[in-house]
């Protein structure tokens, strides 16, 4: 679930049958009217399901979805059809995460259980970079909201990385972040140096690489997470 970053009333939600695990899927674009209720928009039908969806940081009515087959398409709301205008196919596996840059806006990044993380430009169905490293499924990669080139990644080997893609051959922190999966993360938008994770192993951590990615703090949940999002004003986490 995405709110829209031009349109405050627009959120996008992608969907899955059967727990995502087989089935068709849908990228659904609802409103949400004064009265509290939300009304689609606009729905595309997808062969696998969505497991996640981002807006373009550039273009108003454009989304990219995240799709169980390895796909990533994207669909903007004032087409006709139900068709992509731009579908990329190099993951080999599920993709669980997508996330769109915050910084430069032109391009997204994508997270995979092929254990990749690849950067992608709009316009062009080829990947511009492929970061390898993650020994599991990487189940999330989010751009820093202050450092054009700085993402960082989750993945089910327990780790979190953070890369530069100026010098994309390997991670410039790898922290052994949990003793199971790593399944969510987010960066502080106003703190470069810090990212919260979040494991199936029911903790919430927030490191800080100038501390070497020490653990400043671990808050337990009676669940594991799937995503979260940290607020920086107060340093609360969703």
């Amino acid at each position: 679930v995405e709110f829209s970053p031009f349109h405050e009333h627009w959120v996008a939600v992608g969907t899955a049958q059967y727990f995502g695990i087989i089935g068709n899927g849908q990228t659904v674009v609802m409103e949400l009217l004064p009265d509290g209720s939300l009304a689609t928009m606009r729905s595309f039908d997808t062969q696998d399901g969505v497991y996640d969806v981002a807006w373009s940081e550039t273009h108003p009515n454009q989304l990219v979805a995240a799709c169980a087959n390895g796909h990533l398409k994207l669909f903007d709301v004032t087409t006709s059809d139900n068709f992509p205008i731009q579908s990329f196919a190099e993951h080999t596996n599920e993709v669980s995460g997508v996330n769109w840059g915050l910084v430069d806006r032109t391009s997204f990044v994508s997270a995979s259980w092929d254990h990749t993380i690849k950067l992608w430009h709009p316009q062009h169905p080829a990947s511009m970079q492929t970061l390898r490293g993650h020994t599991g499924p990487v189940y999330n990669a989010v751009w820093s909201a202050v450092e054009a080139s700085h993402v960082a990644s989750c993945s089910g080997d327990g780790s979190v990385r953070l890369w530069d893609l100026k010098t994309p051959g390997r991670p410039v922190c790898d922290i052994a972040a949990h003793a199971h999966e790593v399944t969510a993360l987010d960066w502080n938008k106003y703190n470069p140096t810090q990212v919260v994770s979040g494991s199936v192993d029911t903790s919430l951590k927030v490191w800080v690489r100038a501390y070497v990615a020490r653990s400043r703090a671990s808050m337990p949940c009676m669940d594991g997470y799937s995503r979260l999002s940290l607020y920086p004003n107060f340093g609360c986490v969703c």
